[in-house]
């Protein structure tokens, strides 16, 4: 069997802005709808007691760093172009070195003994990238 690698693009399992915006829409919709209902007194919503009346719940991700609010601005998948390579080899710690000191490659995971994810540079072509890194692992497989 040849030696293979199959690309994927890595979709953000939190989903992306498009998610977002429709859900803060709809809960926007949905407080506009509650607040013509239920408040007629504008004196009880600029109450300091009663400030979470008009928050909007915050999306979060947990990171080293501690909670981060989830939006476009901080989206993994808005961020950055990530693909996932699928191997019919082991990803040994010497394929490793040649994916990650690819050009153009700016992040990589390597999450078994078969699988891998990159985050390509905005500014270069996903595919001479992925096809680079192809050309430089299967060189080096013989």
């Amino acid at each position: 069997m040849d030696n293979l690698i199959i690309w994927q693009k890595w979709f953000d399992p939190f989903g992306g802005d498009e998610e977002i915006n429709i859900e803060a829409k709809h809960i926007s919709e949905q407080q506009e709808e509650d607040d013509e209902k239920f408040i007629d007194d504008e004196e009880y919503l600029d109450n300091d007691d009663n400030h979470h009346l008009n928050s909007k719940p915050v999306r979060a991700i947990a990171t080293p760093m501690g909670l981060i609010p989830y939006t476009e601005n901080t989206a993994s998948g808005k961020i950055f172009n990530f693909w996932i390579g699928h191997t019919n080899f082991s990803i040994t710690k010497k394929i490793a070195d040649i994916i990650e000191s690819s050009e153009g490659v700016e992040t990589l995971d390597v999450f078994t003994r078969y699988r891998f994810r990159i985050a390509i540079g905005k500014v270069f072509d996903s595919s001479k990238v992925m096809k680079q890194i192809n050309d430089q692992v299967y060189e080096y497989l013989g």
